[in-house]
């Protein structure tokens, strides 16, 4: 057991043996102005680097892009006023072990402290609808699937997606007068329901992170439309990575000797039938996307590719091959001559 008592230079510790210790006042001042110095730090990161910015409560959105890192996030937070300290956001999430967010749209508050947004962030309490866009769909049959699950209005994405501002990396490779077409990537996402303008933005957020990191490299000095555009076709048309890759040769092949494309998913993309067989009417129709009149490339993208397809438009295998045709069963059977495609037809789909 120990007693304390004051001396002449400090407190005295006594032990149940009798000995003293004596504890010197420098001591005690030294502890005073550490335990000053840690209070005031904690004080400082919470109450200050982690308190919310303003009491503003209406709410706005903010997009967790998909293998994004918390770096930028964090920066993101801050730039658009959510946050005053991406050093403190960042210590906050490793201190509650909340390193692993999670990608959509949130709907967040400048009155929110930091802890609330990094907890919003890492539960995922996210948007309200998970729809998926399949490959190949076009800027129609994605506003139509909106609008049957409520998300957004039929008409709203339309118009959105003819007339949206060039504000991205890649805007620059779009083409005057030109839709979104091509640029909406297909995966399934966590949207807000009645929110049309963030629902495009997340798409093309996530073709923005596809083309940083998985086309970007490959393109080089290619036009990205042009490649967007082979690729839609691509899409349309194959339905195995060989096939793509032989139907992307099949392309080259025929646009280096200024061959018609004839390829039957553009004239599809024209009157919006991708089902019941086309007509002799419609492989007539007089529009600069019916391959099966013009030769070349149609004016831009039919569908909204995949990854798949855009690395096959992006590194097509060298090929003879100029003619290919998929029978009944859904094989494709590819042919050097018109003599061998002729052929063919008559072998797989008579």
């Amino acid at each position: 057991m120990f007693k304390f008592s004051r001396g002449t230079t400090g407190l005295i510790l006594t032990n149940s043996n009798g000995y003293n210790y004596q504890i010197k006042s420098n001591f005690w001042i030294l502890f005073g102005v550490v335990a000053i110095i840690v209070i005031s730090i904690i004080w400082l990161f919470y109450f200050y680097l982690l308190a919310s910015v303003n009491n503003h409560y209406e709410t706005k959105h903010f997009t967790v892009q998909s293998g994004q890192s918390i770096t930028s996030i964090a920066d993101n937070l801050k730039q658009e006023g959510f946050i005053k300290s991406v050093w403190g956001f960042k210590a906050w999430l490793k201190i509650t072990g909340k390193v692993i967010v999670q990608p959509g749209s949130y709907k967040l508050s400048s009155s929110y402290n930091a802890p609330s947004i990094a907890n919003i962030i890492a539960s995922g309490d996210t948007a309200n609808a998970v729809i998926t866009i399949p490959e190949g769909y076009t800027l129609k049959q994605i506003a139509k699937l909106l609008d049957n699950k409520d998300i957004a209005s039929k008409e709203e994405f339309l118009e959105i997606t003819n007339n949206f501002p060039p504000d991205y990396e890649f805007s620059k490779y779009w083409k005057p007068n030109q839709t979104l077409e091509g640029f909406l990537f297909p995966d399934t996402y966590k949207l807000i329901k009645g929110d049309t303008l963030m629902a495009v933005r997340v798409m093309l957020d996530n073709f923005g992170v596809k083309f940083k990191n998985e086309i970007k490299s490959d393109l080089k000095d290619k036009d990205l439309y042009k490649i967007l555009t082979i690729a839609s076709m691509i899409e349309r048309e194959a339905k195995t990575q060989e096939d793509r890759e032989q139907i992307s040769a099949v392309i080259y092949n025929r646009l280096a000797l200024g061959m018609k494309l004839d390829i039957d998913a553009t004239v599809r993309y024209i009157t919006g039938n991708w089902t019941d067989p086309i007509s002799r009417k419609d492989l007539s129709i007089d529009s600069p996307y019916n391959t099966r009149r013009y030769a070349g490339l149609p004016p831009g993208p039919i569908c909204n590719p995949g990854l798949a397809s855009i690395k096959a438009a992006l590194n097509p295998p060298s090929s003879d091959y100029y003619y290919y045709l998929t029978d009944l069963q859904g094989i494709t059977h590819y042919s050097k001559t018109l003599t061998e495609h002729n052929q063919n037809k008559l072998e797989y789909l008579l």
